[in-house]
């Protein structure tokens, strides 16, 4: 088994597969089976409960969720903003160190911004998003849910 979640915009939701309300925060459980579950964070919480993990099992496997849960934010900014000042006035710290100039600070080039932005999305954060859930699958390998 192995977890993905992530944050839909506003008017885009859907429901969850558990309980039936309207949801935005999505967490998924993917099975080995094949078979995967969206639900929300209150239904996530259940469905954790009901498993066979101990209480330290549980916490790790939430934290691994919301790992996944910051990378895909990450992403989410990442492609909203378009020059460095955008990346720069959201709390992005966009300044590198001048080559020319050693100790002297500027902010990045569009170039520069743009060669940093198609790693981080390309590369960074689906690289690290697989690395998780490997070890979240090679982790959590033997979850298996009580039944009602």
């Amino acid at each position: 088994m192995w977890i993905d979640c992530y944050t839909l915009p506003k008017n885009q939701g859907i429901r969850c597969e558990h309980c039936g309300t309207y949801i935005r925060n999505v967490f998924v459980f993917h099975f080995d089976d094949g078979f995967s579950l969206k639900c929300g964070v209150d239904c996530f919480n259940k469905l954790v409960k009901k498993t066979n993990l101990s209480q330290y099992g549980a916490k790790a496997l939430k934290k691994q969720a919301d790992r996944i849960k910051s990378f895909n934010d990450m992403r989410e900014k990442w492609t909203r903003w378009q020059t460095p000042e955008e990346a720069e006035a959201d709390g992005c710290f966009q300044r590198i160190e001048d080559p020319d100039k050693p100790g002297f600070w500027r902010v990045r080039t569009q170039s520069e911004f743009e060669e940093e932005k198609n790693f981080i999305l390309n590369d960074l954060i689906p690289y690290r998003i697989s690395e998780i859930q490997k070890e979240t699958k090679a982790r959590f390998k033997n979850i298996r849910m009580k039944q009602d």
